[in-house]
């Protein structure tokens, strides 16, 4: 089970050059624990009226044992309360659709795309549902993480894992809003090994409450539906 998560999270969730630093490290103003949940309530009332989204990614995983850093870009569509599509174009194509309590997963493998067996769903579900809850502001789970943020040019959230099976691979997620708190701009996830491996993903071109075709979601046997550029 480890195993599973661990591949999903680096597969899946795993900005580019938008900080080069953890929030430890970062200049600025520590929330007070009132402050925290002040700007918290702040934000997911912000985060309400956002039904759909759309938005492009673009992720650096960064490997400082090995001195390499692999880029990919792909985008998220995400409609409340919890269907989701991630989808990689480069330098890979894969897709992960979640619809309610269905997963489905898809690789382009050898020239052809190949529907894939999700493996653990209640796991994936579980990493998803962390997801759409950050896509809609919603970012306090004590039972999963421990909760804190920096002010500084905007506002940074860290969430250290205490759940084992995050705790185990990693060492925390630090999200990072715009200056409206209505949005996401980057994900960094550290990873919870020697080496510090850390992944960035930077989101941008946000798309909100636009119409979602219902194709965007919908699970086939064949080949993942194609989604227009915006």
């Amino acid at each position: 089970m480890p195993k599973i998560i661990y591949q999903t999270i680096f597969f899946f969730i795993i900005t580019f050059s938008i900080t080069t630093a953890a929030i430890s490290d970062q200049q600025g103003e520590s929330l007070s624990e009132m402050e925290l949940n002040m700007i918290l309530d702040k934000i997911e009332n912000n985060f309400t009226t956002v039904r759909t989204l759309k938005t492009k990614l673009e992720q650096e995983k960064n490997i400082p044992v090995f001195s390499e850093t692999i880029i990919s870009k792909g985008f998220c569509i995400f409609q409340r309360p919890d269907r989701l599509r991630l989808e990689f174009v480069e330098p890979f194509q894969s897709v992960l659709i979640v619809d309610g309590k269905k997963v489905t997963k898809y690789e382009f493998f050898d020239g052809q795309w190949q529907k894939l067996s999700p493996g653990s769903a209640d796991i994936l579900l579980k990493i998803t549902g962390n997801i759409t809850s950050w896509l809609q502001g919603r970012f306090r789970d004590p039972d999963l993480y421990k909760i804190s943020a920096v002010r500084n040019e905007n506002l940074t959230v860290k969430l250290i894992p205490k759940a084992a099976e995050f705790k185990q691979f990693i060492r925390s997620f630090e999200l990072g809003l715009n200056k409206s708190l209505d949005s996401l701009e980057y994900i960094v996830i550290t990873e919870n090994n020697e080496a510090e491996a850390f992944t960035r993903i930077r989101f941008f071109n946000d798309v909100k409450n636009d119409v979602i075709p219902e194709t965007v979601f919908r699970d086939s046997d064949t080949v993942p539906s194609k989604i227009p550029t915006w």
